[in-house]
């Protein structure tokens, strides 16, 4: 059985005791307290003979360590949460701090990770592999999902399991090591002003408001239904915002044309937190969400919304809503505005990302190679 002894010039009490093979042991125990380093000693010979005889599991092993902290610490124990235990704990945080549309998004993929999971999802965390991880991605891939929907399944999976990480309950994050596909391609399109004021006769109530906003700013559509009294200045003609996806303040100033709407539309008695009141509280995502009411005026328009196959079973769109931020950047562009005041207007902190949305006009193109000297024969 095991003992315990305490050294010369030593605070600690030494754990001693024989494996299988007759070896003797000592181990530190850390406790100045006889009984509790006693208690230790013990367990660290349980887990020796266990582990000698091939037969320590993990849940084995964590229960021991479990009851070393219970009989050292003072009733401390080692957190050992299963794997759906986790998860549900770190959404319920993300309830919260997310905008519902994000928190519903995580959602979604969790629960999508713990169907495939099965049983596992009630083992310990530390059981998760990337395997597991692996798995869920390859599955999701053919179930017919998008690559950029799978890429964005396993990043909220792998960002559940940083946090465990950072806690100690797994010391790897297994999503860290999963191979994802490549996303599709897709050459975003733009509209014409021609185009654009189609969309408006087409549109009622604040949905005129809506996409003249987006066109005059450039700015994505959750910043631009955002949009707030108490951030726009009408004496200055500016607008404040801290963009949702970047978290970047910026000051755009208005256009004229969208400066006097504005105007018109705090003559109304009514005070309103919103400039568009009716749409603050709706979300982008769903059947009955704003991106698809977009669709549905650019049908009743008669504007093409150029669909292309995807690599999923979604058949995608060059043009959306959030092509109207492509329209003001390219627009901007073929009427000489520089690079670097396009970028402060849009909020892009990449001079790449940017460029993405830029889309030279063939007649500025043409104009810019026609500065090009002919050869001299």
């Amino acid at each position: 059985m095991a003992s315990v002894h305490r050294r010369p010039k030593s605070r600690f009490w030494h754990g001693a005791w024989r494996t299988a093979d007759g070896v003797l042991c000592l181990r530190s125990t850390k406790q100045t307290d006889r009984n509790k380093a006693l208690a230790c000693a013990l367990e660290f010979e349980r887990a020796d003979k266990l582990a000698g005889a091939g037969s320590l599991t993990e849940q084995q092993a964590r229960k021991i360590l479990s009851d070393i902290l219970e009989r050292a610490g003072g009733g401390e124990t080692l957190r050992c949460p299963s794997v759906v235990e986790h998860l549900n704990e770190w959404l319920n945080g993300k309830q919260a701090l997310g905008t519902p549309s994000t928190v519903a998004r995580y959602q979604k993929a969790i629960e999508a990770f713990l169907e495939h999971l099965g049983p596992t999802a009630t083992k310990p965390l530390s059981s998760l592999t990337p395997r597991h991880v692996q798995s869920f991605a390859t599955s999701r891939s053919r179930e017919g999902c998008a690559p950029a929907t799978v890429r964005l399944d396993v990043r909220v999976v792998s960002i559940a399991l940083n946090r465990a990480r950072r806690l100690g309950l797994i010391t790897t994050n297994p999503a860290e090591a999963v191979e994802l596909p490549t996303p599709a391609s897709v050459e975003r399109g733009v509209f014409t002003p021609a185009e654009i004021g189609m969309l408006v006769n087409a549109a009622t109530g604040e949905w005129k408001t809506l996409i003249e906003i987006a066109y005059y700013t450039g700015q994505r559509l959750s910043d631009c239904v955002d949009m707030r009294w108490a951030d726009v200045d009408l004496t200055a003609g500016t607008w404040t915002l801290t963009q949702r996806k970047t978290g970047r303040k910026i000051i755009v100033p208005l256009h004229p044309a969208l400066l006097t709407k504005l105007e018109a539309l705090a003559g109304v008695d009514t005070a309103q937190e919103h400039v568009m009141p009716g749409m603050a509280d709706k979300g982008p995502g769903g059947r009955h969400g704003l991106s698809e009411s977009f669709k549905a005026i650019m049908r009743r328009a008669g504007v093409d919304c150029q669909p292309t196959e995807g690599k999923g079973v979604r058949v995608l769109s060059r043009r959306s809503f959030h092509a109207l931020r492509h329209s003001f950047t390219s627009a901007l562009a073929n009427l000489g505005v520089p690079e670097e005041v396009r970028m402060k207007l849009t909020g892009h902190k990449s001079a790449d990302v940017h460029r993405g949305y830029t889309h030279h006009e063939v007649e500025t193109l043409r104009a810019a190679l026609a500065k090009l000297p002919s050869i001299e024969q």
